[in-house]
């Protein structure tokens, strides 16, 4: 007998074991491998994350993000009119306005914090879209699932090891985490991977334009966060009509392709 849970029916033909790409079973404790390996559904939520352990960046992150989830939402709502002289909302609005979505599309979300964006990427996809989020800090799932799109289906996972087969939707969504990866091109080559040939693979994070002027408010930014002087990662191959956008007043930058 299978567990109740909000995933749709297809969720099931399209997961995958993390690690070596093979197919899981749903049974009443979690998804299972054939070799006995068993991922668990943590208060509705399937827990798909590979490596079990988690080293460099992506341990000290998630860690930091754990602990830091309840307060999230409130620091982008007061910093945001200080640091991108206007509102998270509006702010965010932009951003999702630059991704080509057809109404109605499925939607991979990779490190969706506590809901960022879900209200702006659901009135892209309609009622009938599809949003799956998924995110490395269970926590952040937690807050997501108070805050953000009550349609979402949420995922624990990781995005450099996504737990999907090959081409299982339609468009994918990051923005904020590449600079925090331990492999930003593992995980580039993996947004690209499960996304349909001529679907938009979309991602983003801080980093200066290069009119961006040099200040107070640059010195600041650096020293709060050193990753806006890490070098963007290289646009992975597959991709065609890629176009990168400056986004957040010239303080990040979103890449949007189309995949071949």
């Amino acid at each position: 007998m299978k567990t109740e849970w909000p995933i749709p029916a297809w969720f099931d033909e399209r997961v995958r074991d993390p690690e070596t790409g093979s197919a899981l079973e749903q049974r009443a404790d979690g998804y299972h491998r054939s070799d006995g390996r068993r991922y668990a559904i943590r208060d509705g939520i399937p827990s798909l994350v590979f490596p079990e352990t988690l080293g460099g960046q992506d341990g000290d992150w998630n860690r930091f993000y754990d602990a830091f989830a309840p307060f999230y939402n409130l620091m982008q709502v007061v910093l945001s009119p200080f640091m991108l002289g206007e509102t998270a909302a509006s702010a965010h609005r932009k951003v999702a306005a630059n991704l080509p979505l057809a109404p109605g599309s499925r939607l991979l979300e990779v490190s969706p914090g506590p809901g960022t964006f879900h209200r702006f990427l659901r009135e892209r996809l309609g009622p009938q879209g599809v949003l799956v989020s998924l995110d490395l800090s269970f926590q952040m799932l937690q807050q997501c699932r108070k805050r953000g799109d009550p349609a979402a289906v949420l995922v624990h996972g990781n995005g450099q090891h996504l737990p999907f087969k090959d081409g299982a939707f339609d468009a994918l969504f990051h923005f904020g985490g590449v600079n925090l990866f331990n492999d930003p091109n593992r995980a580039l080559a993996e947004f690209v991977r499960v996304v349909r040939p001529g679907g938009i693979v979309s991602w983003g994070d801080e980093g200066f334009s290069p009119d961006y002027p040099d200040g107070r408010m640059k010195r600041m930014l650096t020293r709060m966060n050193p990753g806006y002087l890490k070098p963007r990662p290289p646009v992975p191959a597959g991709l065609r009509d890629v176009v990168t956008e400056a986004v957040y007043g010239g303080t990040g930058y979103l890449v949007v392709g189309r995949k071949c």
